[in-house]
């Protein structure tokens, strides 16, 4: 009897914890795992576009996000080196998508004038530069250097080092929807890009120019991609990812919470289509910054609009 107690009670455990794992596993499905904080199920949005925004860590509101000693990308190049973020060749940032600590460091390298892409190629990604072609030997133990050099030039065997002070600009993925269910407008960041600017003509101290530039390319190139909820988690972790405060030095903010707070100032660059086009390639010079604001100004107006109805 006591046995035959036993085994039904077996069979009712096993029973149950299926059906606790089917569910919790159906629960799970439709939902959007790069999702930082705001988890909307897909059948719960009844509205959604997708857009890219270029968003320039020098400009006055960006630059509590890169403070001196404390630049965002500081931080995510410690995190990289030490192999605690997984970095992306483009914003899908996917498993076919993983870059290599050594792919990450060779990005760092200055290149010889006119050599590698825009990263803003044809497949959406970072192209094929050839990482070979940047002199790191198998004798390198340290492809990274020290990228945290106080800004000063560095010199490698494989080429000159880019600091992460230099990197001052990203671009952020996000998703844009309208959660039926509670009526509400979602801004929700995928992905987010570092970008080393083009060539500038920045002074230095003594008047003259620069000894060299980090990117005498001529156009942006693109370093890596990372997933923001992966960003979310390393800042999170981090009491020292401050997002800089200097009109009040008490209220100073961690990184993620400054991301959720939208603290950000960016230029809409890109929006969904079926050409994955930019609008600057649809457009030219101040025509393109126009419809950039047109953009933003039609999503105002559709979130305004959408509450007369």
């Amino acid at each position: 009897m006591k046995k035959t107690n036993f085994v039904i009670f077996l069979f009712l455990f096993l029973f149950f914890a299926t059906v606790d794992q089917v569910r919790s596993q159906s629960v799970r499905e439709g939902y959007n795992p790069l999702s930082a904080t705001r988890q909307v199920h897909e059948d719960y949005l009844m509205w959604k576009r997708t857009i890219w925004r270029n968003v320039n860590l020098k400009e006055p509101q960006n630059k509590p996000f890169f403070a001196k000693n404390r630049e965002i990308t500081k931080f995510i190049f410690d995190a990289v080196a030490n192999g605690t973020l997984q970095p992306y060749t483009n914003d899908s940032v996917t498993e076919r998508q993983l870059m290599t600590a050594e792919e990450f460091a060779a990005k760092l390298v200055v290149e010889e004038e006119g050599a590698g892409d825009d990263g803003f190629g044809d497949d959406d990604g970072f192209g094929d530069d050839g990482f070979d072609d940047f002199g790191f030997g198998e004798e390198e133990e340290d492809p990274f250097g020290d990228p945290f050099g106080g800004g000063e030039e560095e010199e490698e065997e494989g080429g000159i080092i880019i600091p992460p002070q230099e990197i001052s600009l990203m671009e952020l993925k996000e998703d844009i929807y309208f959660d039926r269910v509670h009526s509400r407008i979602y801004f929700d960041i995928q992905a987010v890009t570092l970008i080393l600017p083009a060539a500038s003509a920045d002074r230095s101290s003594d008047g003259g120019f620069t000894s060299y530039d980090y990117n005498p390319a001529g156009f942006e190139k693109a370093i890596a991609s990372f997933r923001f909820v992966d960003l979310y988690n390393l800042f999170r972790n981090n009491s020292d990812a401050l997002w800089y405060n200097d009109r009040n030095i008490a209220q100073h903010k961690n990184l993620s919470d400054a991301f959720l707070l939208r603290l950000f100032k960016g230029n809409i660059v890109k929006v969904a289509n079926v050409d994955d086009n930019r609008i600057a390639d649809l457009f030219d010079g101040k025509e393109a910054i126009i419809q950039s604001l047109k953009v933003e100004q039609d999503l105002i107006e559709w979130e305004a609009a959408l509450w007369e109805y």
